[in-house]
């Protein structure tokens, strides 16, 4: 809001509490001719007492955000507002009774007894506390929208970083090798050929399944992953081991899919595979993390680094879990990726 229209806002409140205790109290409404130095009192007090409340509750909500504590926030705001008004009503009402302004009686013998006070009180308790319902529910829709912005933010970005991980899975160069590996078997052995065939379909249509899908039950993915460990064992026969050794409890557990099969494809990629130079990998879990782990054969030649695999794997963890996945490159290779729940 602006700072004119938060002027002219105190403005009409001052007022409508000035008429309305006017009226109650003199069963007249006040003439701008006689009553002219208390209209002046009203307006003045309006706007100091509600720019001091705006700056009030801009610094509590600097030092006391209502994300902390609601209702801690909710009553300090309504005490400090309804403190300040007493507050400029009694500095003005004395400053204007030794100046002449006006004749006020500030602390009457019968202050209980007389209704002006109490219903000044009690229409202050319910404005400010109508004023402080408005502000969270402000503090609460902006919450939501900022809340529901990062949401569709994160979102997107999941959805970017699983599109990238397809694109891994039907990159040109994969295609060709399993096209070329199909070319060699269907003359070689037409079963074989056609088991290829099946377990490429099951492969790509997991990938094309999951393409917007955050996360998948681990069982999901090792299914997946093993029809793609065929593929390999045609492929390089014995030059490939890929081992799982997964408990059954865990098989429930989350996992953002295709992550299992990108580290297998990169342990590929990255080293040279041969019957002299086999390539083992193993999948275990520990109580706490699940194990991916392989020998080093020796990189081949224009190889990419492992960075774009991992950091594909890195960010889209990093939607689940504040732990981040660890990775060790040493005499073997060996990520660990953290058993989410």
């Amino acid at each position: 809001m602006s700072k004119l229209l938060r002027l002219l806002f105190y403005l009409v409140v001052g007022m409508c509490f000035f008429y309305y205790l006017f009226y109650s109290e003199y069963d007249r409404v006040p003439n701008w001719g006689e009553d002219l130095n208390l209209m002046l009192f009203a307006l003045v007090t309006s706007i100091v007492a509600g720019f001091g409340i705006t700056g009030i509750n801009t610094l509590l909500n600097r030092k006391l955000p209502w994300r902390k504590n609601v209702f801690v926030r909710f009553m300090a705001g309504l005490g400090s507002d309804f403190l300040f008004l007493g507050f400029v009503l009694i500095l003005f009402g004395w400053l204007a009774n030794i100046t002449g302004i006006i004749e006020y009686e500030m602390f009457p013998e019968d202050l209980f007894i007389r209704q002006i006070e109490i219903k000044l009180m009690v229409l202050s308790f319910i404005t400010f506390f109508v004023i402080t319902l408005v502000e969270f529910n402000g503090y609460s829709y902006n919450e939501y929208s900022v809340g529901q912005i990062r949401k569709l933010r994160a979102e997107r970005k999941q959805l970017e970083l699983q599109f990238e991980a397809l694109k891994s899975q039907l990159s040109p160069h994969y295609l060709f090798n399993s096209m070329n590996t199909i070319s060699s078997l269907v003359y070689r052995d037409a079963d074989v050929a056609e088991s290829f065939i099946r377990n490429l379909a099951d492969t790509f249509n997991y990938v094309l399944h999951t393409k917007d899908v955050k996360s998948v039950p681990l069982k999901e993915e090792i299914e997946a992953l093993k029809d793609y460990r065929y593929l390999l064992m045609i492929r390089y026969n014995d030059a490939i081991g890929l081992n799982i050794e997964v408990d059954e409890a865990r098989m429930e557990d989350p996992i953002p899919p295709l992550t299992l099969q990108l580290l297998v494809e990169n342990a590929v990629k990255h080293n040279i595979i041969s019957s002299d130079q086999p390539l083992k990998i193993n999948i275990r879990n520990t109580e706490t993390h699940l194990v991916v782990l392989n020998n080093k054969t020796g990189a081949p030649s224009k190889t990419a680094s492992h960075r774009v695999g991992l950091d594909n794997i890195r960010k889209r963890y990093a939607f689940f879990s504040k732990e981040e996945i660890s990775i060790r490159n040493e005499d073997y290779f060996e990520v660990k990726l953290p058993l989410l729940s």
